[in-house]
């Protein structure tokens, strides 16, 4: 059964959570006889924020350092005044108009993703203060934005990064 939006919502939330997760406390195994609670529905199996959060991850490492520092300068400065998810979509959107062109064979949804998760990392690596801040933009964000997408697809197990 394909999940409801709720699911992917909590799906996303593991997700960044797994993303944004100190490198000294990640587990890569999520199966390490841990029960997540999810909401109704999300009783599928497949999904493993583990194997998705680093597939992200390296499609983040690969994204262009001179387009990500320009807008981190411009994520910092609205987080201090508290304008953070609007900075955040500027940058992602930034970040993803460099990149559509160079992948026109890749939706342009999973374009968004990549560009988010990469711009979210970068800012986290680059200013870890804002870490509660990145990840709440991050997934409001991806919600919003590529959420619905999602559900059609089959949730984040179903798309391939």
């Amino acid at each position: 059964m394909a999940p409801n939006a709720d699911v992917v919502e909590w799906q996303t939330s593991q997700i960044i959570k797994y993303l944004f997760a100190d490198d000294d406390f990640t587990n890569r195994r999520l199966d390490a006889g841990l029960e997540v609670d999810g909401p109704p529905g999300s009783d599928d199996e497949h999904f493993d924020p583990v194997i998705i959060g680093d597939k992200l991850r390296s499609v983040a490492d690969s994204f262009n350092d001179d387009v990500l520092k320009a807008a981190v300068k411009d994520m910092t400065q609205a987080a201090a005044q508290e304008a953070i998810e609007a900075a955040f979509t500027n940058g992602v959107e930034a970040i993803f108009q460099s990149q559509v062109c160079q992948k026109a064979e890749v939706a342009s949804e999973v374009q968004l993703i990549r560009a988010s998760v990469a711009f979210g990392l970068y800012v986290w690596k680059s200013s870890p203060e804002l870490k509660n801040k990145v990840q709440c933009a991050m997934n409001a964000f991806l919600n919003s934005r590529v959420g619905p997408w999602l559900t059609q697809q089959g949730g984040w197990d179903r798309v391939s990064i």
